[in-house]
């Protein structure tokens, strides 16, 4: 192995980490920001200007996607005559690695890949972009279980005739038909190869193995992987034909886009989580048992602990609760009810007429065994008796007692009233809203909006966002957005003001950081702006209608 340089570009080279078929990967460190880096080098010296044109073509479109499954791109150059690029080092495996490992994974762990994989590619795809290589070894898992999608090296950006459809260009296990062939190909060659990806990382061996000495390019055109269920039986109900779907040999019969996939595989994740809920029983507070407390459950043969049925009960003239009885007697059994729209309100089943109705069901209760009281204790007894008895009131009559009952039941009602509209007494006297507070979320999506548009070098949607946007800011913006390989915006501070009596006018002063990474692979430069933004309201939406410079502590910030 060649020794490795120890720099390139402005950038340290710590050691090599892996090495493709276009190229060697070396660990880096980014002395400016401190941070560790993969650098990715073209193995040999390129003097052809297309394959030139092919690597910094990917280092254009790998750049411009900026999603949390897909990798960043830093910066790219040359060195020595060897193209290179400079992107986020990830800390963790790649999946051909673990897949090789044969290390047990959950099936919600490798739906999560797949889920993440999906989408991934499908950002891509929408942005214009074909991967064109899609494998385990250019999917890397951090230390979290985050996918990353690597090497977009062979990736064609669609209505560029740089690569040319009939280029042999990927990796034969998981190539598409039609690309094998030769023929045109689109985002649905990604969705083979992924299916390919899938079948491996269920079953741990290739849908199509082999190579050209023994007739790869014949048999996978034309022939059918195994069965998964075969090699890998026991897959959550419906997997097997999302794969299976995904490795059609004719485009039209597969998933159209990766966002049905992801979708199809989603749903299968939500099935599993709940048959995982379902395993675990609550039982709601009130619910009745609709079986004999004496039958045992069905499922455990534990004998369940008996259930009581309120029932009501005369109160005894000594005005003590019927439940409580005389001292250390158990209470008195209740009678027995059937299980019907009571039960039901209270959130259990309801029983049929032609069911057998319920034993009874009554409160077990342990008697306590004391020692017998003596001669002094029981004289005691006696006297404290007699004097409660004459200090006792005589208890009510009936019609009293019916009485005082209903003037319970209507001061509780009262103080219920009186509880309640102390309650509601600060919103009904809450000052409304102001017009700040009512237009801050719209205002704030319409500045987010031009902030993406600004970052993903994105002018039309710069323009929705600004539709008058000066013609000098506009060639601003379109020399910075040609001249940077990478671009970012980040607001660091907002503040927000809507002028008194006129809601459909806003100011916004913002401080942002503005960073652009060189085509050239040159040094990041950052700069500072301090800018006011007038809005206006257009219907439910809010639009930029001008901009100017704002210098920090002005007294014309809102």
């Amino acid at each position: 192995m060649p020794t490795p340089p120890t720099r390139i570009g402005n950038f340290e080279v710590l050691r090599q980490i892996g090495s493709g078929g276009m190229g060697a990967v070396y660990l880096g460190r980014d002395p400016e920001l401190n941070r560790q880096v993969a650098i990715k080098v073209i193995r040999e010296e390129v003097h052809d200007q297309e394959v030139l044109e092919r690597f910094f073509r990917e280092a254009r479109a790998a750049a411009a996607l900026r999603h949390p499954n897909i990798i960043t791109i830093y910066a790219s150059g040359q060195h020595e005559h060897q193209p290179y690029m400079v992107m986020e080092f990830v800390d963790g495996e790649s999946l051909a690695d673990i897949i090789r490992s044969k290390r047990p994974l959950s099936i919600d762990t490798k739906l999560s890949y797949l889920e993440q994989l999906c989408a991934g590619l499908h950002f891509a795809h929408r942005a214009g972009i074909v991967h064109r290589d899609i494998k385990p070894a250019n999917v890397m898992v951090d230390r979290d279980g985050m996918v990353r999608i690597l090497d977009f090296g062979i990736a064609r950006v669609e209505g560029s005739a740089m690569t040319q459809d009939g280029a042999l260009i990927g990796s034969l296990n998981y190539m598409s038909p039609e690309q094998m062939l030769g023929r045109p190909i689109d985002q649905r060659s990604d969705i083979f190869s992924l299916g390919s990806v899938a079948y491996e990382l269920l079953s741990a061996q290739q849908a199509f193995k082999g190579g050209l000495n023994d007739g790869l390019l014949q048999r996978l055109p034309y022939e059918n992987p195994p069965a998964l269920s075969d090699v890998c039986p026991g897959l959550p109900a419906g997997l097997e034909g999302v794969v299976m779907r995904a490795l059609q040999k004719a485009p039209e019969d597969r998933y159209q886009d990766l966002a049905e996939m992801r979708n199809a595989i989603v749903d299968i994740q939500r099935r599993l989580s709940d048959a995982e809920g379902q395993r675990t029983v609550f039982i709601p507070r009130g619910g009745i048992q609709t079986a004999p407390p004496d039958a045992p459950d069905s499922s455990t043969g534990v004998m369940p602990p008996p259930i009581p049925t309120p029932s009501p009960a005369p109160v005894p003239p000594s005005g003590l609760s019927a439940l409580q009885g005389p001292p250390g007697a158990a209470p008195p059994a209740p009678a027995s009810t059937g299980i019907g729209t009571a039960g039901a309100a209270a959130g259990g089943a309801t029983i049929g007429a032609g069911s057998p109705a319920p034993s009874t069901q009554t409160w077990q209760v342990r008697k306590k065994t004391t020692p017998e009281p003596t001669a002094v204790q029981k004289r005691e007894t006696t006297a404290v008796k007699r004097l409660a008895t004459a200090a006792a009131p005589p208890p009510p009559a009936p019609a009293a007692r019916r009485s005082l009952r209903t003037w319970i039941l209507i001061g509780a009602g009262a103080a219920a009233v009186a509880v309640g509209a102390a309650a509601a007494l600060p919103w009904l006297t809450a000052a409304p809203p102001s017009a700040l507070e009512r237009e801050r979320p719209a205002i704030e999506a319409a500045m987010e909006r031009f902030r993406v548009g600004y970052r993903n070098r994105d002018l039309p949607t710069v323009t929705a966002a600004f539709p008058s946007l000066p013609r000098e800011l506009r060639q601003t913006m379109e020399k910075t957005f040609a001249n940077c390989l990478v671009y970012e915006v980040v607001f660091d501070e907002v503040s927000i003001a809507v002028p008194p009596g006129d809601e459909s006018a806003a100011e916004a002063a913002i401080r942002s950081t503005h960073t652009c990474t060189p085509q050239s692979g040159g040094r990041e430069t950052t700069a500072g702006h301090n800018d006011l933004f007038t809005l206006k309201k257009n219907g439910d939406a809010w639009t930029i209608g001008g901009i100017s410079p704002l210098k920090a502590g002005s007294a014309d910030r809102p």
